[in-house]
């Protein structure tokens, strides 16, 4: 009960109400080893999901097999927050634990009944699809309007140096040759350089 009172979607909240709550309506726990299938693109959404220990990725792949990972998450975090009252009500990405994981599920009837309980719950749950709108959008800009460079120097702004090429092609969504040819690119004009942590700006 306290870890989940940790969640984001309980920050601040009133611990009482929230317990009396989760007693009445106590989810679900998964454990998933690294590497499971934690939800499933085009599957049904009907729950939220509340990552508790461990790391995942979410990533789309389209009609022909082309994979784009689109985001990377750790603990404490939401999941699928923003596609659970959704009219299509599926999973518009797939989820997959990066390492060993437990995911705490509420079904929709019961979150729609949590959020009405506390108005700070409901305040942290419009604040978390905000937000992951927000990264949506940035995510959107990235790839449709900034080039590989650009990308990758936003890469090392935010994540620090680049130390290994495959995860980082990974998750920008390029081939591993593509991503080096664009880093030896950026080496030559000057804009990273390479230590012995990995690509960093200059």
């Amino acid at each position: 009960m306290e870890e989940l009172l940790e969640m984001p979607l309980f920050r601040n909240c009133d611990a009482g109400n929230a317990g009396k709550f989760l007693d009445a309506h106590p989810g679900k726990i998964h454990e998933y080893a690294k590497g499971d299938i934690i939800a499933m693109q085009g599957y049904a959404c009907r729950a939220l999901y509340l990552l508790e220990e461990g790391s995942v990725y979410a990533k789309m792949i389209n009609e022909d097999g082309k994979e784009f990972t689109l985001d990377t998450l750790s603990a404490p975090e939401t999941l699928a927050s923003s596609f659970v009252f959704s009219s299509e009500g599926t999973f518009p990405v797939t989820i997959i634990a990066s390492t060993d994981c437990t995911v705490w599920t509420i079904g929709r009837d019961a979150l729609f009944s949590l959020i009405r309980t506390d108005d700070t719950i409901l305040s942290n749950y419009l604040n978390i699809i905000s937000d992951h709108s927000a990264f949506l959008s940035r995510r959107l800009h990235e790839f449709a309007l900034q080039s590989l460079a650009s990308r990758i120097i936003g890469y090392i702004e935010r994540n620090g140096p680049i130390e290994n090429l495959q995860s980082a092609a990974f998750i920008l969504g390029v081939a591993r040759p593509s991503l080096s040819r664009a880093i030896a690119q950026l080496v030559a004009q000057g804009a990273i350089e390479k230590s012995d942590n990995g690509y960093s700006l200059r």
